[in-house]
């Protein structure tokens, strides 16, 4: 029998599968806590505005008979998959719901759905929120993948509890949830900006907003050169038109819930070559209204 540092190869095997338990059980955690969030706040009767309603077509009234029966159904199948003594069908279950996760997600973000993912929101008041980010999209495959990974892996790892490799599993899965889960990237501490090359963060961010896309579509299309000055911890952008007669200005200050932008937008004459900013190193693609080059 073959043998590492004096442990069989089995019991090494052992341990990652007490990992992978303690990954796929921090997942349950998480179903657990987004459950309840939902039951929260259709007790609080909170107004249902996330994008998932709206990508579902349902109404405010359905949802509010909807969005409980979800919260029932997600704390049942976390506390399954928690409690880890039916891997198989825990890991079954996280798994649809996983997909399901990543269809709606994928949908609304695709068509741009206005209204954040709600999975976890414990207001009690409805609050604009930014759209679905890649973040929440990557949070559902991870859960679908945890769900897929214990039905197929843990099929021998009931009741895995007070294990130590179990244990680390759970910190390195809620690790990845939580980093997941946060509705920003830190930033500075005074203005909120990115650390790392704010200006184009900023105009990423910019180029989501529904007032970049309104003014693109009336005023647009821009040309490709991009021009950006920053007072304190207000910034503008300064777009031309191709027709090259005028100057589109969006005034940017973080603030919002969730790290949203306060944007407004202005038309303006063209300016001087002495009265506009300098042309910053960030481009759009000449062929589109909005979108960001690479």
């Amino acid at each position: 029998m073959a043998v590492s540092e004096g442990r069989p190869v089995a019991e090494i095997g052992s341990g990652a599968s007490l990992v992978l338990a303690g990954c796929v059980a921090s997942c349950g955690g998480l179903l657990v806590v987004a459950g309840a969030s939902k039951l929260y706040r259709a007790a609080r009767q909170v107004p249902g505005d996330s994008a998932i309603r709206r990508a579902l077509g349902m109404t405010r009234r359905r949802w509010r008979r909807a969005e409980p029966a979800a919260g029932v159904v997600e704390c049942a199948v976390g506390v399954v998959v928690c409690a880890g003594a039916y891997p198989a069908v825990g890991g079954a279950a996280l798994a649809a719901l996983g997909a399901a996760f990543c269809a709606a997600l994928g949908y609304a973000r695709a068509r741009r759905v206005p209204g954040g993912c709600g999975c976890i929101d414990w207001g009690t008041r409805p609050r604009p929120a930014p759209p679905v980010s890649w973040r929440e999209l990557a949070r559902a495959g991870v859960l679908a993948g945890a769900g897929v990974a214990g039905a197929v892996f843990l099929r021998e790892e009931a009741g895995a509890f007070g294990r130590p490799w179990f244990w680390a599993g759970v910190l390195a899965g809620g690790a990845v949830l939580a980093g997941l889960s946060v509705r920003a990237l830190p930033g500075t501490p005074v203005c909120g900006r990115a650390w790392w090359f704010p200006a184009r963060a900023t105009l990423r961010a910019l180029a989501g907003h529904g007032v970049f896309e309104a003014m693109a579509e009336s005023a647009g299309p821009f040309g490709p050169v991009v021009r950006h000055r920053r007072t304190g911890c207000a910034e503008e952008f300064w777009f031309t038109p191709l027709d090259g007669h005028r100057a589109v200005v969006f005034q940017v200050r973080p603030g919002g819930y969730g790290g949203a932008l306060a944007v407004q937008a202005s038309v303006r004459d063209a300016p001087a070559a002495d009265e506009a900013p300098a042309p910053a190193r960030m481009r759009l693609t000449p062929t589109t209204t909005h979108g960001l080059s690479s």
